[in-house]
């Protein structure tokens, strides 16, 4: 898995993709996917790296089938709520601060 961190008007977003979709579009009607080299060319990490990145995320941009299923049973999203492009699954977590 690539895993890329991103701050953001102080908030840190984690991108986790894996690496055979880097770089590549999808589309499937009118929904579109760019898993760009810009936002998603990050460090390839082991599992439990991953899992120590995500300290103190806001949010987590998740794409492709070995992330999501490392997502999957990391209970980092739920089966629900991944979406797909031309069969590419994705989701985004959104973590609140109460």
């Amino acid at each position: 898995m690539l895993v890329k961190l991103h701050i953001s008007s102080g908030k840190k977003i984690v991108s986790i993709a894996d690496k055979n979709i880097l770089g590549k579009e999808f589309e499937e009607g009118e929904k579109y996917l760019n898993v760009s080299k810009i936002f998603y060319s990050g460090e390839e990490f082991n599992e439990k790296e991953t899992i120590n990145s995500l300290n103190g995320a806001s949010s987590i941009n998740i794409v492709g089938k070995e992330s999501i299923k490392f997502a999957l049973d990391n209970k980092l999203i739920k089966k629900e709520n991944i979406m797909k492009v031309n069969g590419v699954p994705y989701a985004i977590t959104i973590f609140y601060a109460e």
